[in-house]
């Protein structure tokens, strides 16, 4: 993976939206979708996923829907965007070994090797609840 896609964007949203929820409280993916203006669809498609990799909780019947599968605390950015895209690098040269045309000395391997670190680590530290706590906190300023 080169970037962060629309996909990772919005499973992180979608995660978001249900860490600023009640408790407990069950969604369908359609009010998720409407109140973040995101695809229904595609998001289903998300949710199906993150349900898979137990970031998410679905359940069936008349009252059913999701709601995360874990504490927003336990929750990391990495862990969602990995679920959903893969292993995040930021040169292909970084996904594995013998990846890079240059392998021998090349100068740029280790600033993207830097760089990378750094952004895993703030992906890693940086839980749905800090996400969602920021997004109170802004919501309370007027920023939305």
């Amino acid at each position: 993976m080169q970037s962060i896609t629309r996909t990772g964007e919005y499973g992180l949203r979608g995660l978001l939206f249900l860490a600023k929820q009640p408790a407990g409280r069950l969604f369908l993916v359609s009010e998720v979708s409407k109140a973040q203006r995101i695809p229904e669809t595609y998001l289903a498609k998300i949710f199906q996923r993150l349900s898979k990799t137990g970031l998410l909780k679905s359940t069936r019947g008349l009252n059913g829907g999701f709601n995360l599968g874990k504490p927003a605390k336990e929750i990391t950015m990495k862990q969602v965007i990995e679920a959903l895209e893969g292993p995040i690098a930021l040169n292909r040269c970084l996904l594995r070994q013998g990846e890079c045309d240059e392998e021998k000395g090349c100068p740029l391997h280790e600033v993207f090797e830097e760089a990378q670190e750094k952004f895993l680590e703030v992906l890693d530290r940086t839980t749905i609840e800090d996400l969602a706590r920021q997004d109170i906190r802004n919501e309370r300023k007027g920023g939305r």
